[in-house]
């Protein structure tokens, strides 16, 4: 039985970045395109029509090059009166101080209450430090909703080059009162995989039996309580896509979502990754799973040609 009960919706607003960060676990390559504020208005309408939504996030990519659109959807999901609207950004999309004032100050108005600033040795050895400093104060000076965010290379604790440099980042954050978040460590997949490998785990033996849903930020595909919009209007739930918000009513798609009619969803749910592989293996599918590190991999990579 499928049990559909969204209380976040988080949004992905472009995968255009003004940053190349090693550790970024999307490979981002400034491709171009962001979601249709319009159609984004109008799902989280829809969406908090029916459920209880207690949170909407946005990020990207850079979601501040199309900080236009931000205020669209956190204007929205404050009408809808939906209490956690949180943005992550690395807070570089401009180096005209008039802008970046006036950007921070329609983040602000448009019910942002909540503001995640990406600063460690990754972002800042690509984003300069000065016009993220001027976008920080003036976020400040409208309201006191900003963090900075570090990512951490191992974990925080751990002796390298990039944590020295993050921990002198942040003290000049903290000199300015800014809270500073305990961040996050960093994952073994897309640039980090390329140019961090030495302080990453290696591939190693997978464990396929844990149950799905069970690792960080994951669900069964039959129990969804949060749903990611893709900048193409892309609604997906974990690794798979349950319809699109440009052309599809956001409800409908729900409505019409089976994971049991898909034989891949299908493997999943009744027999775990393991299950799922073997299908996939039996269907003949192309799946190259030599550089997976976790059960979740695997499941991703089987998604991505076989669903």
């Amino acid at each position: 039985m499928t049990k559909i009960n969204i209380n976040r919706i988080e949004f992905s607003v472009t995968m255009a970045c003004s940053g190349r960060c090693k550790h970024c676990s999307r490979s981002l390559d400034n491709t171009s395109g962001s979601i249709n504020p319009q159609a984004a208005g109008v799902a989280i309408k829809r969406l908090a029509g029916r459920y209880s939504i207690q949170s909407i996030m946005t990020f990207g990519g850079e979601p501040l090059l199309c900080h236009e659109t931000i205020c669209l959807i956190h204007s929205t999901a404050k009408e809808c009166n939906i209490p956690q609207r949180q943005l992550i950004t690395n807070g570089y999309f401009s180096k005209n101080e008039q802008t970046i004032e006036t950007v921070a100050q329609n983040l602000c108005n448009a019910g942002i209450n909540g503001i995640m600033l990406s600063v460690d040795a990754f972002h800042q050895e690509y984003i300069p430090l000065r016009p993220v400093l001027h976008f920080a104060q003036a976020i400040i000076k409208n309201a006191p909703i900003l963090r900075a965010h570090p990512a951490w290379l191992v974990n925080e604790q751990h002796d390298n080059e990039y944590n020295s440099k993050t921990h002198h980042l942040l003290k000049i954050f903290a000199d300015m009162g800014i809270e500073i978040s305990r961040g996050n460590n960093i994952a073994p997949s897309g640039s980090a995989v390329k140019y961090l490998s030495d302080y990453l785990p290696l591939p190693g033996e997978i464990d396929l039996s844990i149950p799905c849903g069970q690792n960080p930020y994951t669900a069964r595909p039959d129990q969804i309580e949060c749903v990611h919009i893709m900048p193409n209007g892309d609604m997906m739930h974990c690794a798979f896509k349950l319809g699109n918000i440009v052309t599809e009513d956001a409800l409908d798609i729900l409505d019409n979502y089976n994971p049991y009619a898909n034989p891949a969803t299908a493997a999943l749910l009744n027999g775990g990754v393991e299950t799922m592989l073997e299908y996939a293996t039996k269907a003949g599918l192309n799946v190259d799973i030599s550089d997976c590190r976790t059960a979740c991999d695997v499941c991703r990579k089987i998604a991505q040609v076989g669903f």
